[in-house]
């Protein structure tokens, strides 16, 4: 139903009767709405194009500048700690010298060792300050024009603002390089300890002024902020006018998609010199042309799964009543046994043999339905062995000619040396079940012929027996599970349970055939498996 109603709504006869009956109807909105929004679908397009290009750019320029400004402040602090170390052999040269002339202590630390400060700030140009082996604050000594040497005994603001910290380092043995900025100034404090003897004397603290250098840094970041902003204008600029070119014709485009949605038009008709929209349009065409073919192709999967669907609601109401059968059975006989009043032996004896039956029917039911399920979800699990098929039947032909003889049957045989590749076990389960089923639903005092030979690339095997008149079936359904015809006797002999469909998995896991013919009052029943030399070679 779905497929008719699609084809005559693709079809350009429809679709011209929708236009004309939509100028009849709406002769404004057919000539100026469309109009109208080709110029808001135009102006939003070029909006939207223009915000990205324009915000692309923007994260672009300050991803930028966050890396240039990051990379600076890494070569300048990268710069500063390597002068902070020369300025550090330097001290220990000039303590080395010093302490070889003058005796430092730390039972001198009332005083301070004035002229090692001044020598310090004369010869390196830095600010010196001198703490005791306590921490306190002794003297600093700062560099003057003209070679002078000023000594002061309180600290500057910048030794007060990471002193503890530094200081405390220090006591540890450490040399630590801190930085400061403030409004106006970027200094460096190199704080280190003083030996004398092994014993600490004191920590010294150098102050150098890097304001010139931070100051440089910022001119190029401003520089580089400057040449974002003019790249950014011009790349919007740029952008506004990429942008005008492109979104004129996919405007169109668009409009033209919506009135082809709406039925209005039959083709795609857009002037452009733009190569790109004309793949694009032409791309159009190609769908529309094809919409119908998909549509189709969309209802055929819907069909597929709207039967695989059905397949499931009926497997799980088959189980559910193949599952019912038995149970009802065995609560029957167990409401009679616990009656208060009965004592019939022999009945007694009849019920529990056929609670037994149920039992033991109920049970392999629950077998076949665990395996089902396992095949169906872990197909890669078999083996590959080499399996000689003339042996895997002929034994499983053997273990069921007591069970055919009981009811007045053979099993002939006639078969080739034929191998396969594939799982010994999983394939003597389906000659178990098919041969189980021939003799289950053949013709007392019929024979089974099994035929076994190659076709080119396959190993052919075929079950050929008369079926009993009162075991009548479909063949297209055989393999379903828990399939059950409509004949009386079926009804109530049950369902076919799982056992075929069981075979078909093995078989087609095995990448090979099953079918199942009817012929008159004959069953044939084919399997088709491929030869192992052609498997080897495309495995090898």
């Amino acid at each position: 139903m779905l497929t008719r109603k699609l084809r005559p709504m693709l079809s350009g006869e429809l679709l011209r009767m929708w236009r004309d009956k939509l100028s009849r109807k709406l002769p404004h909105r057919s000539r100026h709405k469309p109009l109208r929004k080709l110029r808001e679908g135009r102006s939003l397009l070029r909006r939207k194009f223009l915000l990205g290009f324009a915000l692309l750019f923007s994260v672009a320029a300050f991803g930028f500048y966050g890396y240039m400004s990051h990379l600076l402040k890494q070569h300048t602090q990268a710069a500063i700690l390597d002068e902070m170390k020369r300025l550090q052999l330097f001290v220990y040269d000039h303590i080395e010298y010093y302490l070889a002339l003058n005796d430092v202590r730390p039972k001198t630390a009332s005083g301070y060792p004035e002229e090692l400060i001044r020598g310090l700030s004369l010869n390196g140009s830095v600010r010196t300050a001198y703490y005791d082996a306590n921490g306190t604050f002794r003297a600093e000594s700062v560099p003057m024009d003209g070679g002078y040497v000023l000594v002061q005994t309180k600290p500057s603001p910048v030794l007060l603002r990471s002193g503890e910290a530094d200081l405390a380092a220090a006591a540890r043995n450490q040399s630590i390089v801190s930085i400061h900025h403030d409004r106006e100034s970027s200094m460096a404090v190199l704080t280190l300890p003083l030996y004398a003897l092994d014993e600490t004397a004191g920590f010294l603290r150098l102050t150098a002024d890097y304001t010139g250098t931070f100051r440089r840094d910022a001119v190029v970041l401003q520089g580089l902020i400057g040449f974002s902003l003019v790249l950014w204008a011009l790349l919007v600029a740029l952008a506004w006018s990429f942008a005008r070119r492109l979104t004129r014709p996919l405007s169109e485009l668009a409009i033209a998609m919506r009135q082809f949605g709406e039925g209005q038009v039959s083709s795609l008709r857009i002037a452009s010199s733009n190569n790109e929209i004309a793949v694009l349009t032409n791309s159009f065409e190609e769908m529309r042309a094809k919409l119908e073919e998909q549509m189709e192709a969309l209802v055929s999967e819907r069909n597929k799964v709207v039967a695989l669907e059905s397949n499931r609601r009926d497997f799980f109401r088959n189980v559910t009543h193949e599952l019912k059968t038995p149970l009802t059975t065995i609560s029957g006989y167990a409401q009679i046994l616990q009656a208060p009043d009965f004592d019939d032996a022999e009945f007694r004896q009849n019920a529990a043999s056929r609670i037994h039956r149920e039992s033991g029917r109920l049970h392999r039911m629950m077998l076949d339905i665990i395996e089902h399920s396992r095949r169906e979800f872990d197909a890669d699990s078999r083996r590959n062995d080499v399996v000689l098929l003339e042996d895997s039947f002929g034994d499983a032909a053997e273990d069921l000619q007591l069970k055919a003889q009981r009811r007045g049957q053979r099993i002939r045989c006639r078969m080739e040396p034929l191998t396969v590749s594939g799982d010994s076990d999983e394939l003597r389960k389906v000659w178990d079940n098919l041969l189980d089923n021939a003799i289950k639903y053949g013709k007392t005092g019929s024979v089974v012929e099994v035929g076994l030979f190659s076709d080119g690339t396959e190993a052919v095997l075929t079950l050929v027996n008369e079926i009993d008149p009162s075991h009548r079936f479909e063949a297209d359904m055989a393999f379903e599970p828990f399939y059950r015809s409509g004949s009386a006797s079926s009804k109530e002999q049950g369902s076919v349970g799982l056992g075929l469909a069981i075979c078909k998995r093995i078989v087609e896991l095995h990448r090979g055939s099953i079918v199942l013919q009817l012929h008159s009052s004959a069953v044939v029943l084919e399997v088709r498996l491929p030869l192992r030399t052609q498997i080897g070679n495309n495995s090898a």
